[in-house]
């Protein structure tokens, strides 16, 4: 399922990457690139202050400085490279946080020239905070760690009579911190409501290829109708006396076709485990040159127990996701072969498949690999026919890909099962 929006909850909960909307994602790893290039830039300005300090703080609180010049060159890092993670950030804001508590005990007794080297830093810290939670946490976490700094800049250590007064350094760092946070939060908003936008175009996507499918099914319906109710006829009209027996097999199989219809209108329609994958052999005979088998082995259940059956529009459902995610592979991966294996198992009832059993089809190949957030909006195989595809019936899809790596998608229905 593509997420719509990010899961803010209250304070100090975080979203996973996989679970960001498409434009989130993108608006996250450009948020961690201007983070990284304002990091960078910092850093600069604060290494001659950072000189002339040495000699009034203990040669160990170097060690905040190679930590955030570390933080921030990976921020920039992951950035570039269009990979959020959101541990940087959770890191940058400890760092900071720690290396103004332990300030106190890294001066060695004199007066600093100026204000501490650290206090550039705060801003930066401010910013990740409002990218990895909620403005009102980036808002108390800006208070918190100015009236630490405060405190320690005031009572505990000596900074020279040259140096700006920590009260207007504060109000400035303030100011530029809160700006920074209604930036991040204004940008995060508008990619939220971006994929609110795209979540809804792709489910009307999916109801027009759901449509023309059913289209598709009505029409052969109406033709198998149509084709043996007309046969009935003709036949009854050239014989005489009592209806032959063509006549009354014609007319069954098209009350048979009638009542496979109706039971299909009502979603009662099943179909076997066997069936199933025979259709799929079929969808997937124009790549039968490239797909290789490993593995198609059904639920099995005891002998004289009834076989296994799935909802049709379950069959349907995985059948297109798997057929989709092959294609992916022969369009896009650059690899020969693409690997198919389905799995059956028997599980306890689950109210999705009260039958108890589950499936598990993984498609997987050697090739080139992808970032799913990286791919573009026009593409819409893997949204809509995987994944919107399989949560509409009850399923869930596993994908584990990266560049240069190969691809692997993982479909399991249901989505409840316990193995």
């Amino acid at each position: 399922m593509v997420s719509t929006r990010l899961r803010w909850k209250r304070f100090f909960a975080t979203t996973a990457p996989g679970e960001l909307g498409v434009y989130t994602y993108r608006a996250h790893w450009l948020a961690m690139i201007g983070l990284g290039v304002f990091g960078v830039t910092h850093l600069i300005e604060v290494l001659p202050i950072f000189a002339q300090q040495q000699s009034a703080l203990h040669g160990w609180y170097t060690l905040f400085l190679a930590a955030l010049a570390v933080l921030t060159g990976l921020t920039l890092y992951y950035g570039l490279r269009h990979s959020v993670r959101p541990w940087v950030f959770l890191a940058y804001t400890a760092v900071v946080a720690a290396s103004i508590l332990a300030l106190p005990l890294a001066w060695r007794g004199g007066c600093l020239p100026q204000n501490p080297w650290i206090s550039g830093f705060i801003i930066l810290a401010v910013g990740a905070a409002a990218v990895l939670w909620s403005p009102r946490v980036a808002v108390l976490y800006m208070l918190m760690i100015e009236v630490a700094y405060g405190v320690v800049s005031s009572q505990l250590i000596s900074v020279g009579p040259g140096a700006e007064s920590w009260v207007a350094a504060g109000m400035s760092r303030a100011v530029f911190s809160l700006m920074l946070v209604m930036i991040l939060t204004a940008g995060k908003r508008g990619a939220q409501r971006m994929d609110l936008d795209y979540a809804e175009a792709l489910s009307e996507t999916l109801a027009m290829r759901r449509s023309r499918s059913e289209t598709e099914d009505q029409e052969r319906i109406d033709r198998l109708i149509h084709d043996n109710v007309m046969a009935a006829l003709l036949d009854a009209s050239r014989s005489r006396g009592v209806l032959p027996r063509r006549t009354r097999q014609l007319a069954a199989r098209a009350l048979d076709v009638l009542a496979e219809e109706s039971s299909r209108s009502t979603g009662a329609h099943t179909v076997m485990v066997h069936e199933l994958m025979d259709e799929l052999m079929d969808a997937l005979a124009p790549w039968r040159a490239r797909v290789r088998f490993t593995n198609l082995r059904a639920p099995m259940r005891p002998v004289g127990e009834p076989r296994v059956f799935v909802p049709a529009y379950v069959a349907h459902g995985l059948t297109q996701a798997v057929t989709e995610a092959v294609a992916n592979s022969a369009r896009h991966s650059g690899s020969d072969t693409t690997t198919v294996s389905m799995e059956g198992e028997i599980c306890e009832p689950t109210p999705i498949n009260p039958e108890g059993f589950y499936l598990r089809f993984t498609i997987s190949d050697t090739g080139r690999g992808f970032h799913y957030h990286d791919v573009p909006n026009h593409r819409l195989g893997v949204r809509v026919s995987i994944m919107e595809n399989l949560d509409s019936i009850g399923g869930h899809v596993e994908l584990d890909t990266a560049q240069g790596r190969g691809t692997r998608v993982t479909l399991i229905w249901p989505k409840d099962a316990r193995a």
